[in-house]
């Protein structure tokens, strides 16, 4: 099992994205810092628009701002490699590894320069208050970023980890069809983290739908949700059998939003940004809204590191796979001072050691395809192109097995896409007749 990670301080990439998403009302929008690119006077024609909200059975392919940089150009020397990331979502080591790496160039590397949320991200970029080598937008952002002309294509052939280690499904996302402008960073799932010790594993997978569990009385004031809007409400679809998660329809919002106010008198839900991965190992709570990375990091934050604290931890999604799979991205920014040393530093990052290494640290899995599903949970040698079948590591808990994240997931799960600023309208009117109700905090 990889060494314990240090108690963190300070708000995570997971944190930031919860914690703004529950004031996203406050906020700019996104498409209206977009409306402000550097085109004074230029409105955004009928195509641009449409590719800002692609679906994966409607796939985009972005225009190209410019050319990507040629082959030949050389890794900038001397140069303070620039990362513009959420807090605490990629480990330091692995950024000195790189460094030490390309001792040959004389690169260093100071910080991480961090964001809240992609709105306050977008907005420094666009004012040119941050000049960054790469960037980690969510994958809503790269259709509005790349037609802003903030990102800068990329050169695949700098980039070959891409095509030779990842998943099939990335050398064409629906996003982003043939990753002109992007790569993928982590995936992910969303199920239902719980209190083993509280909830056996038959009870919960044994259950029609156990989604309800989340509105079982059984466990009032015990329960947590994501002070998210965009999964908090999803849940509630999903628990109604609506399973199109990005939904404009007015008659399904209204259907999740009185699934989230039977919810407030049903259990009096938490709306939290580290209950799951955090708070639950820690006995707060029963059960709670989960991204699979979440809790697969939740061992790091248990009272004691010992079998029996871990063993209390279990993660439920659906067994047929049918249910929200998603995944973060990196990109560089049109600005940026090193764009070889970029290439350079995504395509270690895509390298299969990299990236098991930070997967080690983060809790978030890389779609890897010399990761196999077994081998995370430490059931099998995880495989290593130098030194064959290693030891069995647990990336997973073995018990947790449903974490694990399959490419097959994302030929039957459920891609949370972007949102029309109407149907984003309706959404946000839902959270906050939610959140009008429930405690939030954490």
């Amino acid at each position: 099992m990889p060494h314990p990670r240090e108690r963190r301080i300070g708000m995570s990439r997971r944190e930031f994205l919860r914690r703004s998403a529950g004031s996203a009302v406050a906020l700019p929008s996104l498409a209206a810092v977009l409306a402000a690119c550097d085109r004074p006077g230029e409105t955004a024609s009928r195509e641009e628009i449409n590719l800002l909200v692609p679906r994966p059975d409607s796939p985009v392919t972005l225009p190209m701002n410019g050319e990507p940089i040629a082959t030949d150009t050389p890794i900038e020397t001397g140069a303070d490699l620039q990362i513009f990331n959420w807090v605490d979502y990629v480990w330091k080591a692995i950024v000195r590894r790189f460094v030490e790496e390309n001792g040959e160039h004389d690169i260093s590397f100071s910080s991480v320069t961090t964001f809240n949320n992609m709105e306050e991200a977008v907005a420094k970029l666009q004012a040119g208050e941050i000049e960054a080598d790469v960037f980690f937008p969510t994958i809503d952002a790269v259709p509005k970023l790349a037609v802003a002309g903030l990102l800068q294509p990329l050169n695949h052939e700098l980039i070959p980890n891409l095509e030779q280690n990842v998943w099939p499904v990335y050398q064409n996302p629906y996003y982003d069809q043939e990753w002109r402008y992007s790569v993928p960073y982590t995936v992910y799932t969303t199920g239902i983290s719980y209190r083993r010790d509280v909830i056996s594993d038959d009870e919960i997978n044994g259950m029609a739908n156990p989604w309800e569990i989340l509105w079982d009385p059984a466990h009032r004031d015990r329960v947590g949700v994501y002070d998210s809007y965009r999964d908090t409400i999803q849940t509630a679809l999903l628990k109604a059998g609506i399973t199109d998660i990005s939904t404009g329809d007015p008659g399904d919002l209204e259907v999740a939003r009185d699934e989230l106010l039977s919810m407030l008198d049903l259990v009096n839900p938490r709306a939290t940004i580290n209950g799951s991965y955090k708070r639950l190992p820690q006995g707060e709570f029963d059960l709670h809204l989960s991204w699979s990375g979440d809790i697969a990091a939740g061992w790091g934050y248990v009272p004691t590191y010992t079998r029996d604290y871990y063993e209390n931890l279990g993660y439920w999604f659906p067994e047929d796979r049918k249910g929200p799979v998603d995944n973060d991205c990196i990109a560089i920014p049109a600005n940026a001072p090193h764009p070889r040393l970029a290439h350079e530093f995504i395509n270690f990052l895509l390298d299969f050691e990299n990236a098991m290494d930070n997967f080690s640290w983060v809790g978030y899995q890389p779609p890897q395809n010399d990761a196999e599903p077994a081998a995370l949970t430490g059931t099998e040698g995880l495989y290593s192109r130098e030194s064959g079948w290693a030891e069995p590591a647990e990336y997973v808990l073995p018990w947790m097995e449903a974490a694990v994240v399959r490419q097959s997931d994302f030929d039957v799960g459920y891609r949370q896409a972007p949102l029309s600023p109407e149907a984003d309208e309706r959404w946000n009117d839902v959270w906050q007749q939610f959140k009008a109700g429930v405690t939030t905090g954490g």
